[in-house]
C-alpha cells in the first residue's frame, strides 16, 4: 500500500510541476495561451488551474477565427474587484489587418463587462451588467502566423458608469497576449 501512495504522490507532484503557469507579461511568441494587463496600475492575469490527467478542460485563454473574418481573443481572468468581480475579457480583431508589426489603433472591439449595480426584487437580487465604454485602443502585433500563433501587446481606456450615478475611468496598460490561433469549426448539424 505504501508503494501506491508514493507512486500517486510522485504522479501528482510531477503533474503540478509540469503544468506551471506561464508568465503573462513575458514577451513570448509560441502560442502559450497567456494574457495579462494592468488595470489602473494593478495586475490582472488569466486564471490558471492545474488539471490532472485525464481531466478534460477548456483553456483559460484562447483565440478563434470566425467565418466573419474576426479573430476573438478570450481570457478567463482573476476576479477584478474594481469592476464588481468581473472575470473575463474578449478582444475582437479584424483578420485582414493582422500582420507582423501591425498596429491597430481604435480598430479592436473590446468587451470588458462590469457589474453596474443591483437591486432587490421580491425574493432575489437583480444584477445589472454593462460593457466598458472604450474610448481609445491600440493593439500591436508582434508575431502573426495565421492559423498558428498571434502575439503582441494592447492598451485601452474607457469608462464604467454605475447605476448609482458614479463613473470610473479605466486605463488598461501593459497588456500582453500570446495565443494559439484556431479556426472555429461549427459542429452543428445543418437544417
Amino acid at each position: 500500500m505504501k508503494i501506491w501512495r508514493i507512486a500517486f504522490t510522485l504522479f501528482v507532484a510531477f503533474s503540478l510541476v509540469a503544468c506551471e503557469k506561464a508568465d503573462p507579461f513575458e514577451e513570448t511568441d509560441s502560442g502559450k495561451n497567456t494574457l495579462g494587463f494592468m488595470l489602473n496600475g494593478k495586475k490582472v492575469e488569466y486564471v490558471w488551474q492545474p488539471v490532472m490527467p485525464p481531466a478534460v478542460y477548456m483553456d483559460p485563454v484562447w483565440a478563434r477565427e470566425y467565418s466573419n473574418d474576426t479573430l476573438e481573443i478570450y481570457a478567463s481572468l482573476e476576479s477584478i474587484a474594481a469592476l464588481g468581480g468581473h472575470n473575463s475579457i474578449a478582444i475582437n480583431l479584424p483578420v485582414k489587418k493582422l500582420t507582423n508589426g501591425a498596429v491597430l489603433v481604435n480598430q479592436a472591439d473590446i468587451i470588458l463587462s462590469y457589474l453596474a449595480g443591483s437591486e432587490p426584487v421580491e425574493d432575489y437580487t437583480r444584477l445589472y451588467y454593462n460593457s466598458l465604454d472604450v474610448t481609445t485602443s491600440r493593439v500591436s502585433i508582434r508575431t502573426c502566423k495565421p492559423g498558428e500563433v498571434l502575439s503582441g501587446t494592447f492598451e485601452f481606456e474607457g469608462d464604467a458608469e454605475f447605476r448609482d450615478g458614479t463613473t470610473q475611468h479605466c486605463r488598461i496598460t501593459n497588456g500582453h497576449f500570446d495565443v494559439k490561433w484556431e479556426k472555429y469549426q461549427n459542429t452543428l448539424m445543418p437544417d
